[in-house]
Parts: structure tokens; C-alpha cells; sequence
């Protein structure tokens, strides 16, 4: 899918792209009007309450029929998630203006195709090309990031010293390694097993790395690096088959990916995650986590919550205001 239009937003400016002039005028327009609105203050956004721990039972019945799976060697993790259904229609433009307040994404995006629509704070990169060089970030490894700065720092201590969280991290770094060798002759761990703070969670990661083969391409790597291990599992193939099984209806674009193509050597490709959609019929939020042999049914659940916190609290009703116009430009 391309953009009929595209604004890109960094710490200066404001880009506008597109194939219509005048729709790009027009947008340009309502943008300079929002800019001179920006020092009124405006009403408090009217979000939703949302009940992140619907359907508890039913997924800690999903994480034990997998952990039978892995006692049976199909896999070695698995990657399981659950909706959460929202009662109300959402205002995408003014739910990402409020999450991005209080998130710390890898990248951020809102997106409508026909009726179908999307606003995320994705973690992580599936992967970037960047002046030859092919990148994955894998992410494994959760506690909550919310609470005093003491809870906090002990969450993170528990969270570097738990042996699942290590023993996840480290096979999807294995994972991530194996999959750029088979696109640059000297793979590399860059930066591994750090801390990143995303939003109301936060996670081990690790950044691996390497020199794309000349008779490769963008096209080739992001064959090999999607989906990405901490969106599928281990094996990939035999985790997805999984997933198909064991979850209750398809993923749609969620633990898909975001594409930015600037040339055919420059490529971003997010991780749709902490994320919220909405299509004619109905609208949700989904987490996931990520299952392995060490794995306890409840401390899963309490992940999925921990992430479903990102994006909960921020989703916006439907508005009639200025904001609802941008919709129009999705």
C-alpha cells in the first residue's frame, strides 16, 4: 500500500508528500490552522475505558495448550496474543496526538486504507537498510515501566536477572543472527541484552547487524527478517502455523510491519505493535507475549496487560472537532 498522501513529522518540519497538489495545499492549510490553534487550550481528550484484562481465563488456556506444544518439541516459542474489543469508534489523529505524549516508540504511525484504520507506537524495527547495512532490533524480555522511580529500578533488576526473560532474549538473538547470516557473510551483536524504555513497559533488546551481500537486496532481507521473531516464534514456520491454530481470528496487520522506502538502499520496516485498529464493524487494541518452555501462564497475562497499558488509556472517542478533518487525509 502507498500513500495517496504522506506527512512526515521530525523535530523541525513538517513534509508534506503526495500525487495531488491540491490536496497537498489543502492539507498544508489545515495543518498552518492547527499550528496557530496550538497555544489555546483545548478540552481534555475524551478517551475510552477500557478493561484491559478481558478474556484472562482464555488466554492463560492458549499459553498452557502451547507450552504442551514446546514440551513436544513443535517449537521452541511462541509469540500468542489477545484482542481487546473497544465499545466506541475511535478518532485515530488525536489518539495518536495523545499517546505519543506519554509513549517512547521506535517509530510511530497512523494509517487509514478504505475503512480499514491503524495508530501505533511500534517498539521496534523489523529491520532498516541504510548505506548497505541490514539491521534487526529484537526486543524480548518485558516488565512494566510505570510507578515510582524505586519500582521502577527494581523492575528492572528483576527483569535483567529472570531467567525467562534471559533465556527468551537470548534465543532471539541466536534467531536474529542466524537470519542476517543468510544475508551478509559477517554477521554482528552491536549492542546486546540493553534496556529500552517503550511507553508503560520496558525490555530487553539487542541490535545485530551486517553488511548486506552484493547479490542481495532490500527485497531480500526483509523476506528473511519478516515477520519478525518476537512477533512469530521459533521456528518461524511451525510458531505461525500455531498461532493460526491456537488464536481465536487473524492478526490482520497487527505484528505486521510499517514500511518507509526512500530509495532501493534505504528501508525502515516497524513492527506493528501497541497498537489500535478499527475497520467498519469494530474496533481493538491486541498484545501478545512471548511463550518459551520457562513460561507461567499467569506472568504471560500480566505481560499482555503490562503492554495493552501503552495504548489503553489514550484511545480517543470519535471527535467532530479539527482533528476528526484530518481523517479525511489518512
Amino acid at each position: 500500500m502507498i500513500p495517496r498522501i504522506e506527512v512526515l513529522i521530525d523535530a523541525d518540519n513538517v513534509t508534506i508528500t503526495g500525487d495531488d497538489t491540491k490536496e497537498a495545499l489543502e492539507l498544508c492549510a489545515l495543518l498552518k490552522e492547527t499550528c496557530r490553534c496550538h497555544n489555546t487550550p483545548s478540552p481534555a481528550h475524551d478517551t475510552q475505558q477500557v478493561d484491559v484484562n478481558k478474556n484472562s481465563s482464555q488466554y492463560k488456556t492458549l499459553v498452557q495448550q502451547s507450552l504442551s506444544q514446546i514440551q513436544q518439541d513443535h517449537y521452541s516459542k511462541i509469540i500468542l496474543s489477545r484482542p481487546v474489543n473497544l465499545q466506541d469508534g475511535v478518532d485515530m489523529p488525536s489518539t495518536l496526538h495523545c499517546g505519543r505524549q506519554s509513549n517512547t516508540p521506535s517509530r510511530s504511525f497512523s494509517l487509514r486504507h478504505g475503512d480499514y484504520q491503524a495508530t501505533g507506537f511500534s517498539p521496534e524495527l523489523v529491520m532498516s537498510l541504510d548505506k548497505g547495512v541490514v539491521t534487526t532490533e529484537p526486543l524480548a524480555g518485558t516488565r512494566s515501566c510505570k510507578g515510582p522511580e524505586a519500582e521502577i529500578q527494581r523492575l528492572r533488576h528483576e527483569l535483567e536477572n529472570d531467567r525467562k526473560e534471559i533465556v527468551e532474549h537470548v534465543i532471539s538473538v541466536k534467531e536474529a543472527v542466524h537470519e542476517i547470516s543468510q544475508l551478509s557473510d559477517k554477521p554482528m551483536v552491536e549492542d546486546f541484552m540493553s534496556v529500552r524504555v517503550r511507553g508503560s513497559v520496558q525490555h530487553l533488546s539487542s541490535r545485530v547487524c551486517g553488511r548486506l551481500s552484493p547479490e542481495k537486496d532490500m527485497w531480500d532481507a526483509f523476506s528473511v527478517l519478516f515477520p519478525s521473531i518476537t512477533a512469530s516464534g521459533i521456528p518461524k514456520q511451525a510458531a505461525i502455523d500455531a498461532i493460526t491454530c491456537l488464536e481465536s481470528q487473524p492478526r490482520e496487520l497487527y505484528s505486521g510491519a510499517i514500511l518507509m522506502i526512500e530509495d532501493e538502499n534505504t528501508m525502515e520496516a516497524a513492527l506493528v505493535l501497541r497498537s489500535v485498529f478499527q475497520d467498519r464493524d469494530s474496533q481493538w487494541i491486541q498484545a501478545g507475549a512471548g511463550v518459551i518452555a520457562e513460561s507461567d501462564p499467569s506472568r504471560e497475562l500480566t505481560e499482555t496487560c503490562e503492554k495493552l497499558a501503552s495504548i489503553a488509556p489514550f484511545v480517543v472517542r470519535e471527535a467532530k472537532g479539527l482533528e476528526n478533518r484530518l481523517n479525511g487525509y489518512h
